[in-house]
């Protein structure tokens, strides 16, 4: 706001001479008093101004702070969204045709070819699937061999749940199996190829393993 200050110069130079020899001072009309009512309320309408400007940045302050606290939540929600999306798809061999075993002891099974790994859970080093959040996964594997027996095993952390088993004594077979699990975070389910037995993947990728969440608890 600006304030009026003509009164103040007219008190400045209230003083002027006569045109006389003898230099008098006139009094200057002007009410000293009036000029400083001016300039009270020249301020006092300034203060009411920066209270109402002081206000107004409270309020955008109050508003800004509020957005943030949204977009934190909606970050949140993005995050447990994503952790609620949970599949993955894997056969045993990423290239070329082998047989896994036999072995005189139980062998973890590792799917190399990743065809899907959403949520990340599935870790192709190791084999093992690790469940994100509490709640109902599926699990389905299928198993081929060449005239051999095969039996691999899914496992709960270090349980034994369900077995495909399969006793080929000539030519090629497979076996498959299925099973729903209540987990906890951090349990870990992968599948164990039975001793003695053997399993056989190719470029068809005719050995594989894969889970999903249904929905959480």
């Amino acid at each position: 706001m600006k304030i009026t200050v003509s009164s103040l110069l007219l008190l400045l130079v209230c003083s002027v001479s006569t045109g006389q020899p003898e230099t008098t001072t006139q009094v200057c009309p002007q009410d000293i008093h009036a000029v400083l009512r001016e300039m009270t309320a020249s301020l006092a309408q300034l203060k009411v101004e920066v209270t109402s400007l002081q206000k107004e940045n409270q309020a955008y302050a109050a508003k800004l702070k509020e957005l943030e606290k949204q977009e934190t939540e909606i970050d949140k929600l993005k995050e447990q969204l994503q952790v609620t999306q949970v599949a993955f798809s894997a056969s045993l061999l990423a290239s070329g045709s082998k047989t896994i075993g036999p072995s005189s002891t139980h062998t973890t099974l590792i799917f190399k070819h990743v065809l899907t790994n959403i949520g990340s859970s599935y870790d192709p080093n190791t084999g093992m699937f690790t469940a994100p959040v509490r709640g109902a996964y599926h699990f389905e594997w299928y198993i081929g061999v060449h005239a051999s027996s095969t039996a691999a095993v899914l496992v709960k952390n270090t349980n034994h749940i369900f077995t495909a088993h399969q006793n080929q004594t000539s030519g090629y077979g497979s076996s498959s199996q299925g099973a729903t699990l209540l987990l906890e975070v951090g349990d870990v389910v992968f599948l164990r190829l039975w001793q003695n037995d053997k399993a056989f993947d190719n470029q068809n990728h005719i050995t594989t393993f894969s889970g999903h969440l249904l929905f959480t608890v």
